[in-house]
């Protein structure tokens, strides 16, 4: 959610979109309301209106928020030596994936993500964490694509082996019960990633802990 957004505005919007997550374990999103929705956050139905077209624009722009949000606390500038040994640029920095604050937040957010990316998968949450890591990643490789390790491999379906995997492992995560610590899995996907390395850049360079 933009940092430009009025507070008062931006704690109505969470208030209705943690609304719609209590009433979605329950529920499904078409059996929802406006009216469940506004009772639950306890916010009047003008007020719902004033910020969102309907029911559908409310439910897309919830969503989108707090994938959204889940990047803007995941993704960090850093030096490119905090990413690759010997860089030839030292001073370089790049925009990389921070695995242990992804996987923070998603433990601060955990019934909603349990909740959309396990119980309710026909809202597609997956397909926007995706589609976010994705266009990341594509930037990650633009900013170096004449440094990056040639593995004969479209990177294309690179991306999509990394987008797959990750967001695969978040979801197994989340089914388990989250057994384990946020700490603990980013280590256990770092260990996994230093067997991949190559000598070059490579999109195990993009996952930083």
């Amino acid at each position: 959610m933009s940092h430009d957004v009025d507070p008062r505005v931006d704690k109505t919007r969470r208030r209705l979109r943690q609304a719609l997550i209590t009433l979605l374990q329950t529920e499904t999103v078409e059996n929802i309301s406006v009216q469940q929705l506004t009772s639950t956050a306890a916010v009047t139905r003008g007020t719902f209106y004033l910020h969102y077209k309907d029911k559908p624009a409310f439910v897309d722009q919830a969503l989108e928020d707090l994938v959204t949000e889940l990047f803007e606390q995941a993704i960090v500038t850093v030096g490119i030596g905090d990413v690759i040994t010997n860089p030839a640029d030292p001073l370089r920095r790049v925009r990389v994936l921070s695995l242990s604050r992804a996987l923070g937040y998603i433990d601060q957010h955990a019934e909603a993500f349990k909740t959309l990316l396990l119980d309710q998968r026909q809202l597609a949450v997956n397909r926007r964490i995706n589609q976010q890591l994705t266009k990341w990643m594509n930037q990650f490789y633009h900013d170096f694509e004449d440094q990056f390790a040639d593995l004969e491999v479209p990177v294309s379906i690179q991306i999509a082996y990394y987008v797959s995997a990750t967001v695969g492992l978040i979801t197994d995560w989340l089914a388990n019960d989250m057994i384990y610590t946020p700490r603990y899995l980013t280590k256990c996907i770092k260990k996994m990633h230093h067997l991949m390395t190559v000598r070059n850049i490579s999109f195990t360079d993009f996952f930083i802990q």
